[in-house]
C-alpha cells in the first residue's frame, strides 16, 4: 500500500489523499483499509474506488471493506479539507492501514502535509492616545485575519479576560494588563490584529474593549531594622465596595531562607495574607540575594479603589538555615529548633587555636539571662546545649572561647530561634 508523498497546503485548502493497493500474484480476500485523519482536518467525500466495496466515514475514521480485490492496482481517493487558522509549520500526518485474508500483520502508510506560515499575525493592545500597551500573541498563519469577534469585550474584574476569536476559534487573550504585568487604568482600548504577507502588504481590524473595575492597589515593602527598604513586593485585589484593609496574617514569625535551592516543607518563605489576597516574602533582598539574619518589618500599604489609604505592619524573624561558616565564627546547628529542644553551638578551629573551649550563656531579646553557663568538653570545639522550658522567640547565645589551657581568647554571639 502507497500513499502520496509530503506536501504544503493552507488552511481552508481542500486536499485529495490516494491509496494504491498492489496485488500480486493471486486475488485478496477480506480487504479492509482504514484511514484516520488527523486532527485539524475534515472529511469532505470519497471520490474513486473499485465497485463492490463498502465505504464509511465516522467523523475523521473511514474505511473501506471488499470481499475480494482482483490482482493489479486498485486505488483509494477521498477528499478532506484543512482546518482554519492553524499555526505555519504545523504538520498534520495521515495513518492508513490494510489487512486482508492471510495476512494478520497490517501493512501501514503514513504521509504528512506541512501548512505553509504566509501571513505574520500580530494581535497588540493600544490605549486612546494609541500607544501601545501589551502585545499580546504573534503567530505565522496560512490565512489573513480579515475580522474577528471578542468574547467578554469589558473587563470588569482582576481575573476577567477578552477573547479574540475568528471563526470560532480563539487566537489572543488579554488578561487586562500591560506588558509589565500591572493592571491598566479604566477606559477605552483597542485590540488589533495586524495580518502581514511576504509581500509586506498589511492588512488592519480592530475592536474596542472597555476596562471598568474597583481595584485596591496594595505595595507592601520589608525594611530592616536600620529602617531601610530592602524588598518591593506589589499585589492588587478586586475591591468593589473599597473595603477595608482588615488584618493581616503572616503563615510564620520566622523564616530560614536557604542560599541555593530551597528545603521543601521547610518555613523559607512567610506568605503575607490580606483580604483573599497574598503576597510571598522570600527572604532575598531587590538585588536577589539573602538577607542577613534580623528583623524584619513588612509594611501593608493598602490604596482602595476610592483612593483611600491604610498601613498595617508586622514583624518576621529571619536566621538563615545555610549561612557561610567561617573559621573562628561560632554558629548554631540547628539555628531554628522546630520539634526539638537541643542543639549544638560550634566553632570551627583556626590556625592559631585548633582545640577551643566553649562556655555558653543564653539570653532573650530583653536582656535577661534565661540559661547559666554550659560548659563544653576541653579542647572539643563545641558544646551540647539544651533550651527546654524556654518558650517560642529569638534568643542570645553568649560564647566565651577559651583555648586548651584555659586562657581566654574571645566572646561571641549567635542567635537561636525556638518554634513549639
Amino acid at each position: 500500500m502507497k500513499r502520496a508523498s509530503e506536501s504544503v497546503a493552507n488552511s481552508g485548502d481542500l486536499v485529495t489523499y490516494s491509496l494504491i493497493l498492489n496485488v500480486v500474484e493471486a486475488p485478496a480476500s477480506s480487504v479492509t483499509v482504514t484511514d484516520v485523519l488527523p486532527t485539524n482536518m475534515t472529511f469532505q467525500s470519497f471520490a474513486l474506488a473499485p465497485p463492490g466495496g463498502v465505504t464509511s466515514a465516522v467523523g475523521n475514521n473511514l474505511s473501506w471493506i471488499f470481499p475480494s480485490l482482483p490482482v493489479g492496482a486498485v486505488t483509494l481517493t477521498y477528499n478532506a479539507v484543512v482546518g482554519n487558522l492553524l499555526v505555519g509549520g504545523t504538520v498534520l500526518t495521515n495513518n492508513a492501514q490494510l489487512t486482508y485474508a492471510g495476512n494478520p500483520v497490517p501493512q501501514k502508510a503514513s504521509v504528512n502535509i506541512t501548512i505553509a506560515a504566509i501571513y505574520k499575525v500580530e494581535v497588540a493592545v493600544y490605549n486612546s492616545a494609541g500607544e501601545l500597551v501589551d502585545e499580546i500573541s504573534v503567530q505565522e498563519l496560512s490565512q489573513e485575519v480579515k475580522s474577528f469577534s471578542l468574547t467578554g469585550a469589558t473587563i470588569t474584574s482582576l481575573e476577567g479576560k477578552t477573547y479574540v476569536m475568528v471563526g470560532g476559534q480563539i487566537i489572543a487573550t488579554w488578561n487586562g494588563q500591560t506588558q509589565e504585568g500591572t493592571p491598566v487604568t479604566n477606559g477605552i482600548y483597542y485590540l488589533n490584529v495586524t495580518s502581514t504577507d511576504p509581500n509586506g502588504v498589511v492588512t488592519n481590524v480592530s475592536q474596542t474593549v472597555t476596562v471598568s473595575r474597583s481595584i485596591a492597589q496594595v505595595v507592601v515593602d520589608v525594611y530592616n531594622e536600620a529602617g531601610e527598604v530592602v524588598k518591593h513586593l506589589y499585589s492588587y485585589a478586586d475591591d468593589p465596595g473599597n473595603e477595608t484593609l482588615g488584618s493581616v496574617n503572616l503563615s510564620t514569625g520566622m523564616i530560614a531562607p536557604r542560599v541555593g535551592t530551597p528545603v521543601p516543607g521547610g518555613d523559607n518563605a512567610v506568605t503575607v495574607t490580606f483580604n483573599g489576597t497574598s503576597v510571598v516574602w522570600d527572604g532575598t533582598s531587590d538585588s536577589g540575594s539573602v538577607v542577613t539574619n534580623g528583623v524584619y518589618l513588612i509594611d501593608v500599604n493598602w490604596t482602595d479603589g476610592s483612593g483611600g489609604q491604610q498601613v498595617v505592619s508586622k514583624s518576621v524573624i529571619v536566621q538563615r538555615g545555610n549561612s557561610p561558616v567561617t573559621n573562628g565564627t561560632v554558629y548554631a546547628e540547628p539555628n531554628i529548633l522546630k520539634g526539638t529542644t537541643t542543639t549544638k553551638i560550634m566553632v570551627n578551629p583556626t590556625s592559631t587555636n585548633t582545640n577551643m573551649t566553649l562556655t555558653v550563656s543564653v539570653y532573650d531579646t530583653a536582656g535577661e539571662l534565661v540559661k547559666r553557663p554550659v560548659v563544653g568538653g576541653t579542647g572539643a570545639n563545641e558544646v551540647g546545649l539544651d533550651v527546654s522550658g524556654l518558650a517560642s522567640g529569638l534568643y542570645l547565645v553568649v560564647v566565651n572561647l577559651n583555648d586548651i589551657n584555659g586562657n581566654f581568647i574571645q566572646k561571641q554571639t549567635t542567635k537561636i530561634i525556638i518554634q513549639r
